[in-house]
């Protein structure tokens, strides 16, 4: 390699610490709003599923007492949210104004039947077991029908996969230029010290030992880079919910530790491998493969 093209090089490194400290922030605070959208994303589906409600028509016979017993009982049901009664009177009022007009006088009584609400938590509710569960509320003798949309349910899991689909894609794309940008950094830095591994390779100094320092000095960076990262992040993520309040519905102080770790220890690990790799490659070489 000629004096002009090494000097070039060394200009545009300028200092190669910043390069890899930039890298890790970039990378840190990519993956941290990936995650918060994920875990918003995978809330914001749990969400939907649990509004999906079983709707238990109540035969106009059944009295007062018989209902709560069997509120009672469903609420002991594995899976069940909610439970929530809704009389025939409260059905009229909100049919009532819905459609503008008194539809009592008109018929001169009540056709609704008490309802029985049951909603149902997310991870117990699928389109596969949505039958049986409309099978077994059947076999109560207080239940005249069971009103359920088996459709919104079907429609839901299918366009939650696909954009879950979608969204991986897009997560292991930046994944991937996360770890280019960091790797290249990294190499740069190396490569730039070159001379100097194989000269203390040739002075007899083990590969642990020389090895050492770059992992040292560049996990140390990556972990300054990770804490600078992750405190944008949750910057960015206080403003958020300032503007948006409802989103703290969809993420915990757990979730955002677990998060911020996760991602830490994958930025973590990209650094220790690469510098790894990267000082390897030129324990390797022989001297004259360094100026090519």
């Amino acid at each position: 390699m000629t004096l002009v093209t090494e000097k070039f090089l060394k200009s545009r490194l300028l200092n190669s610490k910043i390069s890899v400290f930039l890298a890790t922030t970039f990378s840190v605070l990519i993956m941290g709003l990936l995650g918060i959208i994920a875990i918003n994303y995978n809330a914001l589906g749990d969400t939907l599923k649990e509004n999906i409600s079983f709707n238990l028509l109540i035969n106009n016979d059944v009295q007062e007492l018989e209902t709560q017993q069997l509120i009672k009982s469903l609420n002991l049901v594995s899976g069940v949210k909610s439970v929530n009664f809704i009389s025939k009177k409260e059905s009229a009022e909100n049919l009532k104004n819905n459609i503008g007009e008194d539809f009592l006088n008109i018929l001169g009584k009540n056709p609704l039947k008490n309802i029985i609400e049951v909603k149902y938590y997310a991870d117990h509710l699928t389109t596969f077991n949505s039958k049986d569960k409309i099978t077994k509320f059947m076999l109560y003798d207080e239940i005249d029908d069971v009103l359920y949309d088996q459709d919104i349910v079907l429609l839901l899991e299918k366009n939650l996969n696909k954009i879950g689909g979608i969204f991986l894609i897009i997560s292991a794309f930046f994944f991937f230029i996360a770890f280019i940008l960091i790797n290249s950094n990294i190499r740069l830095t190396i490569y730039s010290k070159r001379f100097i591994i194989k000269t203390m390779q040739l002075v007899g100094a083990t590969k642990k030992f020389i090895q050492k320092p770059f992992l040292i000095n560049n996990l140390v960076l990556s972990i300054f880079a990770c804490i600078v990262g992750n405190m944008i992040l949750v910057s960015l993520l206080i403003v958020l919910t300032h503007q948006i309040p409802e989103i703290r519905n969809f993420i915990s102080l757990h979730q955002l530790t677990y998060l911020i770790i996760s991602i830490s220890l994958i930025n973590l690990g990209i650094s220790f491998f690469s510098t790894l790799m990267c000082v390897r490659k030129y324990l390797n070489l022989k001297t004259d493969q360094l100026y090519q």
